[in-house]
């Protein structure tokens, strides 16, 4: 009856989202029914490294990502960028699965002799296509927005790849707009009103940026950078990943780039930065509730940042000219007198130095390459050479752009070993890496593997040149004050939030890279194992055990779900769960064996007992372990007649050396029944015969609230488990999403020790069934 009433009220808000009627309005594509299917949001926020995710959170300015680390099973992980730390490279790692795509972001493609960046939007699309012809892509089927390639989606939005809104708006008959206006008004307006203060705030921040010495005109361009992209931009990825979540999309993968533009500007830690943090945060909010009210998938949702920042200060401001003015002068005072003249010529035809290239990037005719090419975007950049300079040359030359430029790092090709120098001496790579990076650096053996790859790109310049090395202050060589695409700590080490049962494969390293990412995608979408249920023991010599009435793996949605059960279960990481209410062979739940999926999804061992068999078809208990598990007994018991079967299976988990007993059952609605089973546990034939010197547990649904006969019998042999606790205030278990009455129960002897005791909320317990597990972590007190 409740969940009827729930899956009613849940019906009744879809039917009044907005998402509902924008896709009828705008005649989208939709699954027409439910399937048992995956579906996966990852949203990217630029820029943003762990610590100041971190910091962020210790702040207040993102509690709905507080939220899912403390409260809904989410696990914090250390995500390294790769090298470089930049976003093509990380997103060709996850969509394609190619490692270190690009030399950096702005280099110069030898094939067609001009310089790119990685926003130019034909030459992306070009080398996307590419990326295309090595792996498939992860968003296939999907959708894509602001991401610099679309992952192969179906459908992509503001990529650089493929700009604008996909053609959906297209397509669509314009009368449905002023419909469309009406529909979303409340987020025109409070985009209008983020708008005008956001315009305030950013033209005071010119104003003041001016005033402290930085330049007018890019503070100008700062004011546009906030309006357009932490509040325009934003608001129409929110609407658009709504829609394709009411639509049933497979995948979707979304990119926030308020954040990174802004920490570019004032830096990473500002406060402007993390002001847009909190724009994000509560647009991820968004997205998460509509992705609840989804009615045909079950959604998962990753966050994570591709790469972090680093506090730099431009190498402008710190000697007074630019990088490009700088490489000039000292290659124009060392090259040979022709190549001088040549650089004159061109100096004075065009007015400016031959290696500041149109900044619109225009191809450059072949044997027209300039004889020097500066390509630098963050702190790292590529130094392109027309003339073949000899090895001795390219050893002079780094070493004076090092120590008389002052540039933190510059690398040159030797064979099949790179020479690394610095203000402080010469190194050769990889074997004096650490001396370059640090011994303490996080990700020191990766970096050395992607640095090396990078420098050998066929596409990387006759000098790789970064804004950092171990000892030297970061410098950025555009103007700006937070950077990336280097090697240091901040710029390579983002973060992944992820549920704690996502299916990451075991590894050696306590950190994921892009392609861990996804790998880890690729299987959750093909609904493979989703893993042990129990992580190695936090605390030594304790026993998780779980109980759970797993309502015929039917949600109070009204969706069936066994793979939501195992997801519900692993997110606890219990080592033996006691379950009611299992289905095997029943027409009701698919003809499934719902204990063996349940299962399998967890790899685990297990024994069911059916309590009812009619024909083909089987309902009852089960016990599942990741221990070795021996059943001892089975029976029905006792029960007035027209009433459902009830059942209690009894098996010894070895433990530690130790055979802990575990009792599971599911007992009567009905007082006068209940007793009768009650009865029938305690006696000889079950608890009475119990060696009370070992430990036991009997557990599972009793339909008992304390304080009624039955819980009071029990309770003159055993004592319940969350009585055990001092200043514990014992948990309701029913119903799900409101619990009002505690009727599961885990009872133990005294060779037990209850060391801690649970009722999970997170949103995913309060759906999947109409019951919330009820966890019990034990000690072992035995003679």
């Amino acid at each position: 009856m409740i969940g009827s009433i729930e899956g009613l009220i849940r019906s009744t808000r879809r039917r009044l989202n907005r998402s509902y009627w924008a896709i009828r309005l705008l005649g989208l594509s939709k699954l027409d029914q439910p399937i048992q299917a995956p579906g996966l949001i990852m949203v990217q926020i630029d820029g943003l490294s762990l610590t100041q995710v971190q910091n962020a959170m210790r702040q207040g300015n993102v509690p709905f990502l507080s939220r899912l680390l403390s409260r809904e099973s989410y696990v914090l992980h250390t995500f390294f960028s790769g090298i470089p730390s930049n976003t093509p490279a990380v997103q060709a790692e996850i969509f394609y699965g190619v490692k270190t795509c690009v030399p950096s972001f702005y280099f110069m493609d030898r094939r067609l002799c001009r310089p790119v960046k990685m926003q130019d939007a034909a030459y992306v699309e070009q080398f996307e296509q590419k990326l295309k012809e090595k792996n498939a892509g992860l968003l296939s089927g999907g959708s894509s927005y602001s991401n610099i390639f679309t992952g192969g989606a179906s459908e992509a939005h503001f990529c650089w790849a493929q700009l604008g809104f996909g053609g959906v708006l297209h397509a669509a008959n314009p009368l449905v707009f002023p419909f469309l206006f009406l529909l979303y008004i409340d987020i025109f307006v409070r985009t209008f009103v983020l708008l005008i203060v956001e315009f305030l705030i950013a033209f005071y921040e010119c104003i003041r940026g001016t005033l402290k010495g930085r330049l007018f005109f890019e503070e100008l361009r700062f004011v546009m950078l906030r309006v357009l992209v932490c509040i325009f931009l934003r608001e129409l990825i929110v609407a658009g990943v709504c829609i394709d979540i009411m639509r049933g999309l497979p995948v979707i993968h979304c990119n926030f780039l308020g954040y990174d533009e802004q920490a570019h500007c004032r830096g990473p830690s500002s406060r402007f930065a993390h002001w847009a943090l909190q724009g994000i945060d509560a647009a991820i909010k968004r997205i998460d509730h509509t992705m609840k009210q989804s009615p045909y998938r079950e959604y998962d949702l990753w966050v994570y940042g591709d790469h972090g920042q680093e506090t730099t200060t431009p190498y402008f401001i710190r000697y007074g000219r630019t990088i490009e003015e700088a490489v000039q002068e000292l290659f124009g005072k060392n090259l040979d007198p022709v190549v001088r003249r040549r650089n004159l010529r061109q100096h004075n035809a065009d007015g400016r130095a031959d290696l500041l290239v149109s900044r619109k990037d225009k191809p450059l005719p072949r044997g027209e390459q300039p004889e020097i090419l500066v390509t630098a975007m963050g702190p790292l950049g590529q130094i392109y050479v027309k003339k073949k300079l000899s090895q001795a040359e390219l050893e002079f030359f780094g070493n004076e752009l090092a120590t008389k430029l002052h540039i933190p790092l510059v690398v040159i090709r030797q064979g099949q070993k790179l020479l690394a120098y610095t203000p402080h001496g010469s190194y050769t790579l990889p074997d004096q890496t650490a001396l370059v990076f640090g011994e303490d650096h996080p990700f020191l053996e990766d970096i050395q593997v992607d640095f090396m790859t990078a420098c050998f790109h066929p596409d990387a310049g006759e000098f790789i040149i970064a804004g950092w090395s171990k000892g030297e202050s970061p410098i950025s060589f555009p103007l700006e004050y937070g950077a990336h695409a280097a090697m240091s700590v901040e710029e390579t080490r983002a973060f992944a939030l992820m549920p704690v049962d996502a299916p990451l494969k075991s590894r050696s390293k306590k950190y994921l890279r892009p392609l861990d990412l996804r790998d880890t995608a690729l299987r959750y979408l093909n609904k493979e194992v989703i893993g042990p249920a129990a992580a190695p023991e936090e605390v030594p010599g304790v026993l998780r055990l779980m109980s759970y009435n797993v309502h015929g793996c039917k949600g109070m949605d009204g969706y069936l779900s066994t793979e939501r059960i195992a997801r519900v279960i692993a997110r606890h990481r219990p080592d033996v769960i006691a379950l009611q209410e299992l289905d095997v062979g029943r027409a009701r739940s698919q003809g499934m064996d719902q204990v063996q999926k349940v299962a399998k999804y967890l790899e685990m061992k297990y024994h069911f007992h059916p309590v009812l068999c009619q024909e083909a078809e089987q309902y009852g208990n089960a016990i599942l372990s990741r221990y070795p598990v021996t059943l001892i007994k089975v029976a029905t018991l006792p029960g007035l007649h027209d009433q459902e079967p009830r059942g209690a299976m009894w098996v010894q988990i070895e433990f530690q050396n130790i055979g802990v007993h575990v009792i599971n059952t599911h007992l009567s609605i009905w007082p006068r029944e209940r007793m009768l089973q009650v009865k029938a546990l305690l006696s000889e034939q079950w608890i009475g015969q119990h060696d009370h010197r070992t430990p036991l547990v009997l557990c599972g649904d009793f339909n008992a609230m304390p304080g009624s006969s039955s819980y009071k019998r029990i309770c003159q042999k055993l004592k319940d488990s969350q009585t055990l606790l001092n200043g514990h205030q014992p948990f309701r278990t029913w119903f799900g999403r409101y619990p009002v009455s505690q009727i599961d129960h885990v009872f133990v002897n005294p060779q037990l020790k209850v060391h801690a005791a649970s009722v999970p909320h997170t949103s995913l317990d309060k759906v999947a069934s109409d019951h919330l597990p009820l966890i019990v972590d034990l000690k072992m007190y035995v003679n």
